[in-house]
């Protein structure tokens, strides 16, 4: 294949040099140096290293032979950059057999034929690898040695140069250029490919997406831009142009990440293209259907795959404006900050939309109206399962509608009157602000993100606003282990009351703010006038400014009140919209605590409600769920452990005390079996302090 002259072009819209050392260049050494030691079997077989696919492309009489690498591209450069990792140890060594001029020609074609510097090397990598496999042919990489940060063609290079001397070393100095002359025979001779040499009217398209059907899959993102790029090239394009204008951006690190949506972690790239493929199709693209559904598109018209790039490349820039939080006017920042409160990416193609279409007060306004409906929502605890169908309804209209996308979204939003799209009234949002344990239902980022939209919301212009940060936590100000501080009253009938009553209010929003820092366990289980003093000299948030010198649950109770007439104004529902009715009932609320809903297997679309009564629970799961987020040596009663939801036992289906107090207690003076915790019994007070 290298032997005539000839220039194997990798396209541009192929994807960069990505082999690695554990996966690819160690096993093809191991492969060498094996068929190395097999030299003087009588008819050795050669090693089979896969197939390349070539297409034949038309150029000038007398010019070099082109052909364009439909698949192999990764192989081949690879073999490349191994024979040109021997040739230079030839010449670093002054070693000159005839096995380093037919190395020399292996990479290079004759000076006599090549009008170009692009003509010089047999391979032309693709334009984002061009830079570096071009100093890797000409020696600017003979002197170096491993390091991370060198480009992944050169560290290829680094690594085979490595193996070569390692493998010269273990002979004798005397055997040197038999040695060379040996891996040369075998790199040359003894290693051979299948060419499947396409003619200039076969579809290269088609084998391209059969031959990646199989084995590691590309990425979709990858398949639509050869798909898309082919095309164009096929109508005469100005591929190169359009390639650096609008795909090259693309090819950032920022784009090549994994990142996590859902309970899976994918291409960021990839990710962006499902979302943008919803906006421009209306319709929802699972993520193996990103390259069928881009496919179908734009098909093999040059126009509409023109206009399918361009506008891939817009919404692009908005949604990694969106990414990082650069985007709109303040108060739209702080709209998409809060929005993540709802911990949902089902409405990204909305935002997308309106970003691409809207501008001025009617995008805020229809940024305010998404922030308030989300929110009431999650704070109720109601199901975002519906959300796929909802807002892509939503974007239908938007995209076909006359009228001001922010009345469209108005209108649609307060007609949602099901569990599963209703908007909560002022009443709903009360009484789940008052009454759920947020801080047993969200993540600590969401629950932090809700104070600090509490917090700002309060803040007037002559303080400080404070940013999202991991150096603010969420903490108690009752805290969860109050029994050595917090005494109850002197009559059993009311200390039963009372404590009862600490144990629902305890993990509600009016117990809960945020401090810089972490208190240790001792100052956060302290007396009330003891922590109060040092919230007060140590936090600058307005939260924390007003608190009375007396912490009790009255205390709690008042200032869940005030947060929630907050609430109520921060995400308002619209103005004459009438509430809906009856109110939201607990059978209606997701109450699985964040972490669990992310870990736990997706419902079947055939599940009945009544289909967790028969999985086999542990109430032992039960009691370590509810020391979770506790330090050592923090106590809860028997009752408070009842009263924390698990997978086990959500809200509405919990344990009796009767099974927990068995566990924890078991008979023979045993010690319970449950790890991490031993039942103890502090204050008159059955319950588990925690070890571990």
């Amino acid at each position: 294949m290298f032997r005539n002259d000839v220039r194997l072009v990798v396209p541009l819209f192929q994807r960069p040099y990505v082999w690695d050392e554990d996966e690819q260049w160690a096993p093809l050494w191991e492969d060498v140096v094996d068929t190395f030691d097999r030299r003087e079997e009588d008819e050795i077989a050669p090693h089979f290293l896969g197939a390349i696919v070539l297409e034949q492309k038309r150029g000038a009489l007398g010019s070099l032979e082109v052909r364009e690498v439909i698949d192999g591209q990764q192989r081949l450069t690879t073999l490349q950059i191994l024979i040109a990792a021997l040739r230079d140890t030839y010449l670093a060594l002054g070693v000159k057999t005839r096995w380093l001029n037919r190395l020399t020609k292996t990479l290079e074609n004759d000076a006599d034929f090549v009008d170009g510097p692009d003509e010089e090397f047999k391979l032309w990598p693709t334009n984002r690898d061009r830079s570096t496999y071009t100093e890797v042919m000409r020696g600017t990489y003979r002197d170096s040695t491993h390091d991370p940060a060198l480009p992944r063609i050169a560290a290829a290079y680094v690594f085979f140069r490595e193996q070569i001397d390692a493998f010269l070393a273990r002979g004798d100095d005397d055997d040197t250029e038999t040695v060379l002359d040996g891996v040369a025979e075998v790199l040359l001779e003894h290693l051979e490919v299948v060419v499947i040499d396409l003619g200039i009217d076969d579809n290269a398209q088609v084998i391209f997406e059969t031959l990646n059907a199989r084995g590691t899959a590309l990425r979709a993102s990858d398949l639509i831009k050869n798909a898309l790029f082919r095309t164009l090239q096929d109508s005469g394009r100005p591929v190169d142009k359009l390639y650096e204008k609008y795909w090259e951006p693309l090819e950032m690190p920022q784009w090549q990440t994994d990142v996590r949506l859902g309970r899976l972690r994918r291409p960021r790239l990839d990710i962006y293209v499902g979302f943008f493929l919803t906006v421009l199709l209306h319709r929802e693209v699972q993520s193996h259907q990103l390259f069928t559904a881009a496919r179908t598109y734009f098909g093999s018209d040059a126009d509409r795959a023109q206009d399918f790039l361009i506008e891939l490349a817009r919404y692009a820039q908005i949604y990694d404006e969106l990414d990082s939080g650069d985007i709109g006017t303040d108060i739209e920042r702080r709209i998409l900050t809060r929005l993540e409160i709802a911990d949902t990416q089902t409405i990204t193609p909305i935002l997308l939309w309106l970003f691409a279409h809207t501008d001025g007060i009617v995008r805020q306004r229809a940024l305010e109206l998404l922030e308030a409906y989300v929110i009431r929502r999650a704070i109720c605890r109601l199901t975002s399962k519906n959300y796929n169908r909802l807002f892509l309804e939503l974007l239908r209209r938007l995209s076909t509608s006359d009228r001001s996308a922010d009345d469209v979204i108005e209108q649609f939003l307060v007609s949602q009157d099901s569990e599963s799209g209703l908007w909560p009234s002022d009443s709903d949002l009360h009484e789940s602000l008052r009454g759920l344990p947020l801080y047993r239902l969200f993540k600590r980022d969401r629950l932090q993100r809700l104070l600090l939209a509490f917090e700002q919301h309060l803040t007037t212009d002559r303080t400080e606003p404070i940013p999202p940060s991991s150096k603010l936590s969420v903490e108690h100000l009752m805290p969860r282990s109050w029994q050595q501080h917090w005494e109850l009253p002197a009559d059993p009938i009311a200390a039963e009351a009372e404590e009862e009553r600490r144990a629902a209010l305890l993990d509600t929003i009016g117990n809960l703010t945020l401090i810089t820092g972490k208190l240790n366990s001792s100052l956060s289980n302290s007396a009330w006038s003891t922590k109060r003093e040092h919230l007060l000299a140590h936090s600058a948030l307005t939260l924390n400014r007003s608190l009375p010198t007396d912490w009790t649950t009255a205390s709690i109770e008042r200032r869940s009140e005030m947060l929630a007439r907050a609430a109520t104004t921060m995400w308002p529902r619209p103005a004459g919209v009438t509430d809906p009715s009856p109110l939201i009932t607990d059978a209606a609320r997701d109450l699985r605590p964040d972490r669990d809903r992310a870990s736990t297997v997706p419902h079947r679309r055939d599940a009945t409600p009544t289909a967790v009564a028969s999985i086999r629970r542990d109430i032992g799961q039960h009691i370590i769920h509810a020391f979770a987020d506790l330090d050592v040596g923090d106590f809860l009663t028997i009752g408070e452990i009842r009263k924390t939801p698990s997978p086990q036992y959500p809200v509405n289906d919990l344990p009796s005390a009767g099974a927990i107090s068995a566990r924890l207690f078991p008979g023979n003076g045993r010690r319970t079996t449950v790890p991490g915790v031993v039942g103890v019994i502090s204050g008159g007070r059955r319950g588990a302090r925690k070890t571990g």
